[in-house]
């Protein structure tokens, strides 16, 4: 897996579900502690885990296929493909593609969300 972007290593890691990140805007610093922006980068079957929380999620996909199972919805999303999880839906993905995906993620917390993702 290339492991370097705009020519620095990875912010975070995860070998064991085989992807990397690069915060493009860190949440402390958006102007209202309330975005975060990322590129993530998943190796050939690489994938995250079910999970929710309390934000909305915007994924833009870059590179290659990724599947993702939002609620009971699983679809392949490639690249140009826009797709959005809504706050404390459960969801889960994959790259489906026979190489490297890639997607952008756009992080957002609305004023009454009391998660402290990337705050603490």
């Amino acid at each position: 897996m290339q492991t370097d972007t705009v020519n620095r290593s990875p912010d975070m890691r995860s070998a064991e579900s085989k992807n990397v990140g690069w915060f493009i805007l860190p949440r402390r610093q958006s102007s209202d502690g309330n975005m975060t922006i990322v590129v993530q980068r998943f190796d050939k079957d690489g994938d995250f885990e079910e999970h929710a929380h309390d934000l909305e999620q915007f994924f833009y996909v870059t590179a290659g296929a990724l599947e993702m199972t939002i609620g009971d919805d699983t679809r392949t999303y490639v690249e140009g493909d826009f797709v959005s999880v809504g706050r404390k839906v459960v969801h889960a993905g994959r790259n489906v593609h026979v190489g490297e995906s890639e997607w952008v993620v756009i992080d957002y917390w609305p004023a009454d969300s009391a998660d402290r993702i990337g705050l603490d």
